[in-house]
């Protein structure tokens, strides 16, 4: 698989459930520092984005890219020392549908408050 121009090797992730499995210790962005060092070296790229707003469930997930593809980890709450507090019995795989629900989201999200922070700086610079 290609990840934003990246060859990914699949037999070199993590598969989904030894994910689960080092997040029962720790359910939180904090519990993915090993992974991300892990992908970091081996990549070149932490392969895990934070998308931070609703899926109409949640508050924000984490998309971790694993053996059986992209591992959507849902929180409602982030924290001051472990961020993000993930709801491990509400994780699913990320499907094309959810994927372009995501898509869609994101630029609907992104021309909403790009166009209410044009409208904004021609208010201030008017004054």
């Amino acid at each position: 698989m290609k990840i934003k121009g990246i060859e990914i090797d699949d037999s070199k992730l993590i598969s989904k459930d030894e994910l689960l499995e080092e997040l029962e210790y720790t359910a939180s962005d904090c519990g993915l520092v090993d992974i991300r060092n892990r992908y970091l070296e081996e990549f070149g790229n932490e392969l895990i984005w934070r998308y931070p707003i609703s899926d109409d469930e949640h508050e924000g997930v984490t998309i971790v890219t694993v053996k059986e593809g992209f591992l959507a980890l849902p929180y409602y709450n982030i924290e001051k020392t472990e961020y993000e507090i993930f709801e491990l019995e509400h994780v699913y795989l990320l499907d094309k549908d959810a994927l372009r629900y995501f898509i869609d989201n994101w630029k609907s999200f992104s021309d909403d408050l790009s166009g209410a922070l044009g409208d904004m700086l021609n208010v201030v610079s008017k004054k």
